[in-house]
């Protein structure tokens, strides 16, 4: 995985929704009171202090019974408009998946990982149009045709009508989430080669911070290690026989969770570079140094040095029969010449270890790794590489402490519920938009926040963090590069100092402040997508995964049924 779980911050999220949410009602008042001014005059602001009472009034006295009877209307809706033949594609597909999922005789290292990806990924993709279009064209349909004349002629509140589509799409997307997710399941159970079993669990990582430090034992001036070139800079490395080294610091350990068991798993997925071939099939090696930081005791020993066998001899084989059958296709590489997969490294209580530092010479020694080696619920783990001219890549992500692993149904279907999460929201949004739009234009506008909030949204984080960070943003903003492009100007070269360059950067530093406004407002659709934890065997965390998804879906139903409310309350429903 490439990912580096990064745990929520619950406060300083809510604080960021308190403050958007005061900043935009401010906002929509200000706007209500100008057009009623700009309308009726003077008695204006008048009625815009009626409206509020007014909707305060209904909000807060809502039923909860009608609001049950205006969902169960939306459900039979639902079926009447044949919204349940989406199961019957689902079966479809999943009848026929077979022919393109790997079989027994796959070389694949990860042979479950395709079943996973491709039974979330398909739960997401099939229900996610069907959530689109109900939530989207379900009042406005209602409006043209006139059947919610019939409705809100009945004692019965804006509010109620909005928050009973939401429940009642919501209830329908439920059940299709709930059925193929279970049939997901058992696909995958059923389907997965049995050599490929034990790869469905759900292992439960404890990342730490890590530290580099460079050949002269220094703490990195970049907090990372050297560049070999790679263009993708998510590992850095270290050299061997030097004094660089990689440390990790995994604090607040429950030890006396961790001294029920005989053993500590450690779980790394290093990479090596080679600076000469050497001997192909010997791996590249990194040692483990356990680390007391308050009495420096070291501790390492023949079991905690291991090798990145890149060039193993068995993937050499493999090549060799593919070579014999003239095979030429990329598979033939790839099992060649893939990486490593995860190395897992099991410490015993007991250590035994030789103690160069004592007294008299080297003296053998036996230490508790509970109650000798963490200390105070810290563990320091420092990896070297003892080749000369080789090179250990890591990020922080790459070592962790493994605890028991989980049932794999825990990991898959804290995914599904992810999935579920996402689906209410665009339920929300979409609802919300079909009360003052039309059908077309509520999906556009929905999708369109789909889009932003789960592709275009990181380029917009990096851009928004770069400028607060540095005050400009390299090639400059939208009519900055604009500008480069037409005159072949590179990034680093500076513009000419004139009015009208002076004018591009202080439009774009707008457009950059809008943005970074905007971010508060556009819902981040990447939390819900968990698949990576799922397909790769973790278990999705609560703090890092869960949580964000959790908060950012209830974070909307309030604007969502104040802007539903109001929509809805002052639009002319004769006007289609």
């Amino acid at each position: 995985m490439t990912f580096d779980p990064i745990p929520y911050n619950l406060p300083l999220a809510f604080g960021t929704f308190l403050i958007a949410l005061i900043a935009v009602s401010t906002i929509a008042l200000i706007v209500g009171l100008v057009v009623s001014l700009l309308t009726v005059g003077t008695h204006g602001p008048g009625l815009v202090w009626e409206v509020m009472q007014r909707g305060w009034r209904d909000i807060t006295q809502m039923s909860a019974r009608r609001i049950g009877a205006l969902t169960s209307l939306t459900i039979k809706e639902s079926r009447r408009k044949k919204a349940f033949w989406v199961l019957v594609l689902f079966l479809i597909l999943f009848l026929f998946a077979g022919w393109f999922l790997p079989n027994e005789n796959s070389q694949m290292e990860t042979p479950a990982k395709p079943f996973i990806a491709f039974v979330l990924t398909t739960i997401q993709w099939m229900t996610l149009p069907v959530a689109l279009l109900l939530a989207c064209w379900g009042l406005p349909t209602d409006i043209k045709d006139r059947s919610l004349h019939t409705v809100v002629t009945k004692p019965v509140r804006r509010g109620e009508i909005v928050l009973g589509r939401i429940f009642g799409y919501g209830a329908v997307i439920t059940a299709f989430v709930v059925i193929m997710g279970v049939g997901g399941y058992i696909f995958i159970i059923r389907q997965v080669p049995e050599t490929a079993q034990k790869q469905l669990v759900s292992r439960v990582p404890v990342y730490g911070q890590v530290q580099f430090l460079d050949r002269s034992g220094e703490p990195s001036a970049t907090g990372k290690g050297l560049n070999v070139g790679d263009i993708w800079e998510f590992r850095s490395y270290i050299e061997g026989v030097t004094k660089a080294s990689m440390t990790w610091t995994f604090k607040n350990l429950n030890v006396a969770s961790l001294a029920k068991h005989d053993s500590l798993i450690l779980e790394n997925r290093f990479e090596a570079f080679r600076s000469y071939k050497g001997q192909i099939n010997e791996p590249v090696r990194y040692k483990l140094t356990l680390v007391n930081n308050s009495n420096g005791l070291r501790v390492t020993n023949g079991d905690l040095v291991k090798g990145i066998a890149e060039f193993s001899d068995e993937r050499v084989r493999k090549a060799d029969v593919a070579d014999a059958a003239n095979d030429t296709s990329e598979e033939k590489f790839a099992t060649a010449y893939r990486m490593q997969p995860t190395t897992v490294i099991e410490i015993p209580r007991n250590i035994t270890y030789i103690d160069v530092s004592a007294a008299g010479g080297n003296q053998t020694k036996t230490v508790d790794l509970y109650q000798d080696i963490i200390d105070k619920g810290t563990l320091t783990v420092e990896v070297t590489c003892p080749d000369a001219q080789q090179y250990i890549g890591a990020a922080q992500s790459d070592l962790f402490i493994r605890l028991p692993d989980r049932s794999f149904a825990s990991t898959y279907f804290k995914s599904v519920f992810m999935t579920w999460l996402m689906l209410m929201l665009i339920c929300m949004i979409g609802a919300t938009a079909s009360t003052f739009v039309k059908g077309p234009v509520a999906t556009l506008l929905t999708f369109s926040l789909i889009i932003l909030g789960a592709y275009m949204r990181p380029g917009m984080e990096k851009m928004v963090l770069d400028y607060s960070r540095q005050g400009h943003v390299l090639g400059g903003g939208a009519l900055e590069s604009f500008y480069r492009l037409i005159t072949q100007m590179n990034q680093q070269s500076p513009l000419p100092d004139n009015f009208g360059s002076r004018l591009i950067v202080w439009i774009d530093s707008g457009i950059l402040e809008v943005l970074r406004q905007l971010r508060h407002v556009i819902p981040n659709f990447s939390y819900f997508n968990t698949t990576e934890y799922s397909a790769n065997g973790f278990d999705v965390p609560l703090d890092a995964a869960l949580l964000p998804g959790i908060a950012t879906a209830l974070a909307y139903l309030l604007p969502c049924l104040l802007i539903g409310y109001f929509s809805l309350a002052l639009r002319e429903l004769e006007a289609k």
